[in-house]
């Protein structure tokens, strides 16, 4: 299974090998993390096929990482049970603005960057660094 896939017939095909041997394996228990059996490794491989294909054809973004800051805020939101008005009202702003800030429209000030500290107690390194 070492040949470079050039078709997306051949990727296609692929692909529903894929799906089938997945639901095969998982059916047989064979699929837990850490497992290395023959189903894994073909799985594995035609994966880096199907990603060399992607990437070479088909123009796929890869997945672009949240920022660390914005995750702070919204892990502080979940584990107090908060919505994001909730959390605006706590920072002293419109929940427009906060909403802004999390979907990446909006650049936090430094007043917020405080309140961020003070009120939420996120780090003052990870403020500095992804505000």
């Amino acid at each position: 299974m070492d040949k470079k896939i050039t078709t997306r017939a051949e990727y296609d095909a692929l692909k529903n090998r894929v799906e089938m041997l997945i639901s095969e394996v998982t059916s047989k228990g064979l699929l837990e993390p850490d497992m290395d059996n023959e189903y894994t490794r073909e799985i594995s491989s035609i994966g880096h096929l199907m990603a060399d294909y992607e990437d070479e054809y088909l123009n796929i973004l890869p997945l672009r990482e949240k920022n660390p800051l914005l995750v702070c805020i919204e892990n502080y939101l979940y584990a107090h049970n908060m919505k994001q008005k909730e959390g605006a009202k706590m920072l002293g702003v419109n929940e427009s603005v906060l909403s802004q800030i999390m979907c990446g429209k909006r650049k936090i000030t430094m007043p917020l960057a405080k309140k961020l500290h003070s009120v939420f107690n996120i780090e003052p390194s990870i403020i500095l660094q992804f505000a």
